[in-house]
This record gives structure tokens, C-alpha cells and sequence, in this order.
């Protein structure tokens, strides 16, 4: 068994010999009267991020980047999806920065509004991003020779709540590609305005509402042709006109419609300028296999017809940007489907012959690795997934793409692959013509390995390691200096350059120094052998979130985090150990509570299981053995989750009790009960959670209703003696499961409070501000309840 504590950034960079400026080293240097004992829930909610999808923009010169960070506007509902206007909520707030690393000076340069998807011209010299500061997104430009930013056209950009919908350059840097809103049909406005209130009720005479849903035989045949409620929900958030605008003077013109088959939703360019690539909306499969596929397509830049390159790709995890790659300069287009890469030829004139698959003789590749090599003589690829989906290759390969046999590179074992460090969306950074340089996880300690391969000689070395969060690395030239986004449990987010062997790096960034005084504690990592849903044995990783100045062998009062079928020990890498209960975990640690983040395996989505003993039998073995290790009090233990969570919560209380509380946050409680759920539109919300998702039942309730009723907590209240506290959105789907289960243990008179938060919906952290505060703040308070003794001293610091 292992157990260890894990260094923070700062240690690791002394131990290389590396330089970190104003990072680490500014929590050491803060003065202790600077120093608050606590996290205060005003700030947990105020903290400036960068944003939930977000990008950075490197300049051609290397040495200036663009960012976006985001500070939550206080008075703002961010828990839905768009605003009115059209902005994706969780930009609202954004601003729009410039850093140049070779001047240590940093600009806004966001006119007003909200400003998101920074994106260069070829030359460096002007920066295209969205803007709403005139109302709806547009397309606006900074100019580095005027420091001036100016709205390029009145047209309404039609933005995505995934990045990969940013505005693309032509090679000559006079014309940007972007995705508009229609002006009709279901792609024209994105959000969906509720029907204004009678200002009378109706009288006798008047017909109430009426909502007609119709299934099977009873369905009329223009019913049976519609779209259905999902395919016109992603119509609406994504269905987009493809258009191209002139830099200079805003003149547009439509390249493709939005009603054109395949529906356009966000667009690419050939490096040659000729061709622009589109991806489709999204396309369901059946409401219970939760499959969701995109069609390829293309027309000239100047306009025509559309050619479809490929249909039904797999909608790969970051929705947009993987699907497929150009080639660095020529017409050549490789794409990913049914585990192979497929390259289409289209120098020549379309339709294009046959694509061609590459490595066929690696069997199935990895779906998240494919990138052209610097010069565009091979593709690294992923290979040998060991996962469903195909995002952890056992190793790498660049495959030569005049069909030359493949060079291939083994990971070490323990290793898990997470990323290729990158110099654009479709090139692989090289230091030289024969090494790549990637990003792996070491699975037993969660530590991050910056990693550099010969690949033609099979050779690696290990660069740089520790256990942080690295993202978007990406450079401008072959020597770097390489940009990213950093940070770890004791180290706020914030952009960093790095040397291109990794032995320096600086800070360039500093986005939220009111975090420079708050006291942070340690971070440990142990495994445990824990049985699978198949009878077999499996090691897995947990991390525990000490208080500051606690230690192992303390004991302490511990809140356990944890998501079914999730690795909550990632989470020790982010800044203050993330969030399990949608609130800040450095709520809790800084009042001094120890966080125990688990990993719990469950069976496979899809297939029939029973999520209530496997969460079980997961949980316990790490929660005995950190108690055995001495980081916590067996005593003193609540068990949380959100969402999922929040349903596992309430089950593994109803089938052990070793907790002395329990929080769950957006749950759902009764399954079969829950299963036919409507949204508002119509949709059946739940079939596809329930069956081919995290409930993991694997069919209707109708084949199986024990299995249904034996995994609901609503069912088996009951068996619920651990103090619960529900806490629930009234606009969230799941709400009236939360009052269900309320009931149930109100009726049997067990110990139970239920938190109801009006017209707030799925995630906390994104309510309006005092809903958050107050229910962290009710979460602490029921935990210091039931897990602190009298004794037991907690400063709570500001509030």
C-alpha cells in the first residue's frame, strides 16, 4: 500500500532547480498578520478563474498571450445555459487580456461587457474575440499599434458554450470565418423566455393551456417526421450561418445557411485558405443510449455547394475541437472515426476520392490523439486504448502519412496519457524534427509528468513532474517559450512561460491576489485495494486535503467527496482541491476538516448494475484505511456528494452507517419514480440517465423494477439513520425528488433537513451569490453539528 505526501509546485521546482516567480513563493513571503484562518464565503464566490471553457491565444512571436478570466457578477443567476442576449452564462463577467511576457505588462482589452475566444491574425498584429458589450456576442478586433478595440460588424455572432467556436483567420489575414446567429428558424435565438404572467386568471369561457404529447400508433405522420424535443434543443444552442467577414470593412456574406443538410454549427479553414470545414450540430441516436454523433462537411471559401466528408463522427470530450485535423499546410484533412484515422485528400477538386485509413496495422486508436507532426510528414497518434471511448492509449506512434510503417513509443507502466503539448490546434510542438513532448499522469500518486520522446529512437526523458494541473500548453516556434495555465492544491490558477526543456518557468498572470494570504495545508496520497462490480480487485488512489498545519496521525474530522463512477482524487491537483459539493472545498479545510476525495469505480454505463453496493464497497475499504493511516477520525465522518453525488450520498447512507452526517447537493432520489420525468419541452429527461448513464440500470424499470427499487434512497429511507441535509434548487428537474425524500424521513421521524433554494437550479457555485453563501454556509454549520465537539475550536475568519 502507498501513502506519501505529495509536494507542492514550489518544492518540486527547488528540487529541478527551476525558477517559479510570484507563485508558491508569495504564499511563503505573505506576512502572518496577512494570514486569515479561513476561507470567508464572500471571497469562495467572488474568486476571479479563468473561464469554464476556455483558450489561450498565443501570439506568432511567442511572447504575448491572450486570455479570459472571469469574476462572477454578484447579482446574476449564472446556473443556466445562455443569457437573452445569447452569451454562454458562464462567460458572463469575462475580460479580455493581453499579457506580453518579454515586457511584464498586461492590458485589458475588453471594450465593456463580456469579452471571451481571443483569437490572432496571422501576423500577430490584431486580435479578433467575441464582445456583448453592445448587447448580443459580436465580432470585435484590438489592434496592438492603436491599443484600441473596435466592433467589427453589427451581425449577432452565434456563440457556444464549448470553445472551438472562436473566429478563424484567412492565411492573407483580411478575412475572419465565424459562426452567426440565423436570423430565423430554430438556430435564431438561443434561450427560451417564459410566457408572460396573466394579469388576470381566465374565466370560464376561456381554454386553459394545452400541452398534446403523443407516442406509438398515436402519433400523426407530420408528428412521426418532426425533429424531437432533443434535436430541436440543439438546434436552437447551436444551429449556425457560416459567414465571412471582411477584417477592414465588416462586409459579410453567408457561406452556408443555417438550414443547409448537414445544419452548420462551428467551422475550421484549409491552410491554403480554399476550403471551409464545418462540423454539424449535434445528432441524437434514442433518448436511452446517450450516443451522440457529428456530421464532416465542407464548401469552397468562395462560396457553392456542400460536400459531405464524413457522417456520424463520434462526438468526442471536448465537443468540438478533436473531431478532426487540417494539415499544417497542405489540403489534407484526417479525422477520426470507429476507432481508426482516416485522411481525405482535397488538393484536387471535390468530392474528394476515398479517404484513406492510416495505421491499420496498430488495430484501434486512441480518439483523443491525433496531431500532425511540425512537418506534416506523420501523425502522432494514441494507441492501444485500454478504455471505453479510447482516450487512454498505452502508448504513441507517429504514422507517416505516405502510408511508411509506424514509429512507436510504449508508456511506462503507471502511466496515463493526458496530453501533447501543442504549437496549434493541429500541430504537435517540436524542439526538433524527431521528439514530442507530452503530458502524463503517474497513476499511483496523481502527479503530473512533463515527458519528451524520441520517436525515432523510442527514447523518453522526464522533464518536470509534481502534482499540479497543467493546460493548453502550446508555443509559437520550435524553442519555445511554451505558454499554459498551471496550478495546484497551495497555487492559484494562473498563465505561466515556461523554457522549452522545462527548467525555468514564470508566472505571467495574476488574476486573483486576494488569495495570496490564505494559509493552506498539505496534500497526501495513499491507495487501497477495493473490489470491483465483477467480483475482481482493484488498487485505487485517494487524496486527503489537510487543514493548514494538520498532519497525518491528527485524526481529524473528515467530509469525504465523491462522484459514482469518478476519480475525485484528481481534484487534489486544482487549487484548493476543487469542489464536491459545487461549493469550494477550502470551505471546509481552512475551518479545520480534513477532505477525504475518493475514487470509486463502478460497473459499465449501459449495463445492468446495482450502483448502491458498488458505491459501497468502493467507499468503505478507503475510508477504513485512512482512518488505519491516521488522517481521520472514523468517528467523525460525513459523506457528500453533488448531483450523482448526490444520489450516491443518500444510497450508501441507506446501506452503511459509519457516517455521523451526510450532505447530498442536486440529487436524485426515486428512480423509477423520477424515470419519466418531462421537461418542459417534452423531452423524457431521464431515460438515458436511468438506462444507458450513472444510474446505471441498464434498462426501463419495467424489465427489472427491483433492481430500480432496491438503488433508490426514496425506497429504502428506512434505512436512512445518518442525519441528512438535502439541498436542492426548486428549478432543477430532480427537485421534487428532493421533497419526496424529505417526506419519507420526515414521516419516519429521522433526523433530516432539507435547504430549498427558490429559482436556483443544478450547480451552487453558480446560484446568485446569496443563495451560494448561504448554503455553504448551512453545509459548514451542519457539519459542526455533528462532527465537532465542544472543545473543538474553528476560527471562521471573515464572512
Amino acid at each position: 500500500m502507498l501513502s506519501r505526501t505529495v509536494t507542492t509546485l514550489g518544492a518540486v521546482l527547488l528540487a529541478i532547480g527551476g525558477m517559479l516567480t510570484n507563485a508558491s513563493a508569495a504564499f511563503a513571503q505573505s506576512s502572518p498578520e496577512n494570514h486569515s484562518s479561513s476561507l470567508s464565503f464572500e471571497l469562495a464566490f467572488d474568486m476571479r478563474s479563468f473561464l469554464w471553457s476556455t483558450t489561450l491565444a498565443v501570439a506568432p512571436d511567442g511572447n504575448r498571450v491572450a486570455y479570459s478570466t472571469r469574476r462572477p457578477p454578484e447579482d446574476s443567476n449564472l446556473d443556466v445555459r445562455f443569457w437573452p442576449n445569447g452569451t454562454p452564462a458562464l462567460n458572463v463577467g469575462s475580460q479580455l487580456y493581453v499579457t506580453d511576457a518579454s515586457q511584464a505588462h498586461t492590458e485589458n482589452v475588453c471594450p465593456g461587457g463580456s469579452c471571451w475566444r481571443p483569437s490572432w491574425s496571422p501576423d500577430g498584429n490584431l486580435l479578433a474575440f467575441y464582445s456583448d458589450f453592445h448587447g448580443p456576442p459580436q465580432l470585435w478586433l484590438y489592434s496592438s499599434a492603436t491599443g484600441q478595440s473596435t466592433k467589427v460588424t453589427e451581425h449577432r455572432v452565434k456563440a457556444k458554450l464549448w470553445a472551438g467556436d472562436h473566429a478563424i483567420w484567412s492565411p492573407d489575414g483580411q478575412t475572419l470565418y465565424v459562426p452567426l446567429a440565423p436570423e430565423s428558424g430554430p438556430g435564431a435565438w438561443l434561450s427560451e423566455t417564459a410566457p408572460e404572467p396573466r394579469s388576470e386568471p381566465p374565466g370560464t369561457d376561456t381554454l386553459a393551456e394545452v400541452r398534446v404529447l403523443r407516442s406509438g400508433s398515436e402519433k400523426t405522420a407530420a408528428e412521426a417526421e418532426a425533429t424531437t424535443p432533443l434535436q430541436n434543443h440543439y438546434l436552437r444552442e447551436n444551429n449556425a450561418n457560416l459567414a465571412a467577414v471582411d477584417a477592414e470593412s465588416g462586409e459579410t456574406r453567408v457561406l452556408v445557411n443555417a438550414a443547409t443538410v448537414p445544419r452548420p454549427s462551428v467551422l475550421r479553414l484549409s491552410p491554403t485558405g480554399r476550403w471551409v470545414s464545418y462540423l454539424s450540430v449535434f445528432k441524437g441516436h434514442g433518448t436511452t443510449n446517450q450516443i451522440t454523433t457529428i456530421d464532416l462537411a465542407l464548401v469552397s471559401a468562395s462560396g457553392g455547394g456542400v460536400t459531405v466528408i464524413a457522417e456520424d463522427l463520434p462526438q468526442l470530450r471536448d465537443y468540438h475541437r478533436l473531431n478532426y485535423r487540417w494539415h499544417p499546410e497542405r489540403d489534407l484533412l484526417a479525422f477520426f472515426k470507429d476507432g481508426d484515422i482516416w485522411l481525405a485528400d482535397l488538393e484536387g477538386e471535390v468530392p474528394p476520392e476515398p479517404s484513406r485509413r492510416l495505421g491499420a496495422e496498430l488495430g484501434e486508436l486512441a480518439s483523443n490523439v491525433y496531431l500532425f507532426t511540425r512537418d506534416g510528414t506523420g501523425l502522432v497518434v494514441g494507441t492501444g486504448p485500454t478504455n471505453a471511448g479510447g482516450t487512454d492509449p498505452t502508448g504513441l506512434a507517429v504514422l507517416p502519412i505516405d502510408g511508411g510503417p509506424p514509429l512507436q513509443m510504449t508508456l511506462e507502466d503507471g502511466w496515463v496519457f493526458q496530453d501533447v503539448i501543442k504549437s496549434d490546434g493541429r500541430t504537435a510542438w517540436q524542439s526538433d524534427r524527431q521528439s514530442i513532448t507530452v503530458i502524463v499522469t503517474e497513476r499511483a500518486t496523481g502527479q503530473k509528468l512533463v515527458v519528451r520522446y524520441n520517436y525515432l529512437t523510442g527514447d523518453h526523458r522526464v522533464l518536470w513532474q509534481g502534482l499540479a494541473k497543467l493546460q493548453h500548453l502550446s508555443a509559437a516556434g520550435r524553442h519555445g517559450p511554451i505558454m499554459g495555465i498551471l496550478q495546484d492544491y497551495a497555487t492559484p490558477p494562473n498563465v505561466y512561460r515556461f523554457s522549452s526543456d522545462f527548467s525555468q518557468m514564470e508566472r505571467i498572470s495574476h488574476i486573483e491576489p486576494r488569495l495570496e494570504g490564505l494559509r493552506m495545508g498539505a496534500v497526501e496520497i495513499f491507495e487501497t485495494t477495493v473490489p470491483l462490480y465483477d467480483g475482481t480487485l482493484s488498487n485505487v488512489r485517494s487524496a486527503v486535503l489537510l487543514p493548514p498545519g494538520a498532519k497525518r496521525g491528527d485524526r481529524l474530522p473528515a467530509l469525504v467527496g465523491f462522484y459514482p463512477g469518478s476519480n475525485r482524487s484528481t481534484l487534489a491537483e486544482e487549487f484548493g482541491g476543487g469542489m464536491v459539493l459545487t461549493v469550494p472545498n477550502l470551505l471546509f479545510t481552512s475551518r479545520g476538516y480534513a477532505m477525504l476525495l475518493l475514487n470509486v469505480p463502478m460497473g459499465p454505463s449501459g449495463e445492468p448494475g446495482n450502483p448502491m453496493q458498488e458505491m459501497v464497497d468502493g467507499i468503505l475499504p478507503q475510508i477504513y484505511r485512512a482512518a488505519e493511516l491516521g488522517y481521520v477520525d472514523v468517528n467523525r465522518l460525513a459523506l457528500g456528494g453533488q448531483s450523482a453525488g448526490g444520489f450516491g450520498t443518500a444510497a450508501v447512507v441507506s446501506g452503511t452507517n459509519i457516517f455521523r452526517a451526510a450532505i447530498a447537493v442536486s440529487g436524485i432520489f426515486d428512480l423509477p419514480g423520477t424515470y419519466g420525468h418531462l421537461a418542459p419541452n417534452g423531452t423524457p429527461v431521464y431515460f438515458g440517465w436511468m438506462e444507458g448513464g450513472r444510474g446505471r440500470m441498464g434498462d426501463h424499470p419495467w424489465a427489472n423494477m427491483r433492481r430500480y427499487l432496491e438503488n433508490s434512497p426514496y425506497y429504502r429511507a428506512d434505512r436512512i439513520f445518518t442525519p441528512l441535509l438535502i439541498v436542492h434548487g426548486t428549478d432543477d428537474m430532480a427537485y421534487h425528488d428532493a421533497e419526496k425524500l424529505f417526506s419519507a424521513l420526515n414521516r419516519l421521524d429521522r433526523p433530516a433537513e432539507f435547504a430549498s433554494y427558490g429559482g436556483q437550479d443544478h450547480v451552487v457555485h453558480q446560484w446568485y451569490r446569496p443563495s451560494a453563501i448561504d448554503a455553504a454556509r448551512r453545509m459548514v454549520e451542519f457539519l459542526d453539528r455533528h462532527l465537532k465537539s465542544a472543545s473543538d475550536s474553528t476560527s471562521e475568519g471573515p464572512n
